[in-house]
């Protein structure tokens, strides 16, 4: 190998070892917000122009409430690790509300996807439990 093939191989392994891949980015990106979760007056509408779309939630009540955890537990952690501004569960509208950048939306939701996928199992569990002791009366 020459020395030339030698520094593209080198070169080459370096990047597939520093994997990093970057987050989709358009010409209107910005320095994205850091929003202060404890504040009272965090709630929308947001003055950043932050992007909004919404996804239906279940009808199953219990299965939210699993889902979303006590206090909305689960939503908050993903709102927060994932930097949007806000995700709300709309009761009226059984609508999961999001706020944040919408290059986010996608992995979010997949985020909000396996927590109801997770509270499924765990429901499906509960009633096997619940059957099983039924059989033993």
């Amino acid at each position: 190998m020459s020395e030339r093939e030698e520094i593209q191989q080198e070169i080459f392994d370096s990047v597939n070892e520093n994997d990093n891949r970057q987050e989709e980015v358009d010409m209107e990106d910005h320095v994205a917000p850091i929003y202060d979760y404890t504040s009272p007056n965090h709630k929308p509408p947001f003055k950043n122009g932050e992007d909004y779309t919404e996804i239906k939630a279940s009808e199953n009540e219990e299965m939210n409430a699993v889902a979303f955890g006590k206090g909305g537990k689960y939503l908050k952690l993903i709102t927060e690790n994932n930097g949007m501004a806000y995700i709300y569960h709309n009761r009226v509208s059984n609508k999961i509300e999001l706020w944040g950048e919408s290059r986010k939306f996608d992995k979010v939701i997949d985020s909000i996807k396996k927590r109801y996928e997770n509270a499924q199992n765990y429901l499906d569990m509960k009633k096997e439990k619940c059957e099983e002791e039924k059989k033993r009366e």
